[in-house]
């Protein structure tokens, strides 16, 4: 597997939740990393001890971007339907069972 290893592979952004869980104490984690998790007496305190824990848990770890395509997409694919449409234009057996239903159901006939 070749994986394209992109010049600025080492800046990408975290996501840090952060939120108080009782009074002068503040949780601060990273979404990505589930094990990077902090609590401080401050918002402040708390941004820095997980940036250094974030910095300690990703030393060494080189980061790749890997690219995804999809081979085909939701609105590539052609409708199954299709193939269907005006099959029974002019057929007066079709027109006939149709006219009986629409009657059945109580609808206007065409």
């Amino acid at each position: 597997m070749n994986l394209p290893i992109s010049p600025d592979s080492g800046d990408f952004n975290l996501h840090i939740l952060l939120k108080s869980v009782g009074p002068g104490q503040f949780e601060a984690s990273v979404a990505e990393l589930s094990d990077c998790q902090v609590t401080a007496a401050t918002k402040e305190a708390a941004i820095e001890k997980l940036q250094a824990m974030i910095q300690a848990s990703l030393s060494g770890t080189e980061i790749l971007r890997v690219p995804i395509t999809r081979a085909e997409t939701v609105t590539e694919q052609e409708n199954p339907w299709t193939e269907f449409i005006g099959m029974y234009e002019g057929d007066e057996d079709f027109e006939e069972i149709s006219a009986s239903l629409r009657v059945e159901r109580g609808l206007k006939p065409l």
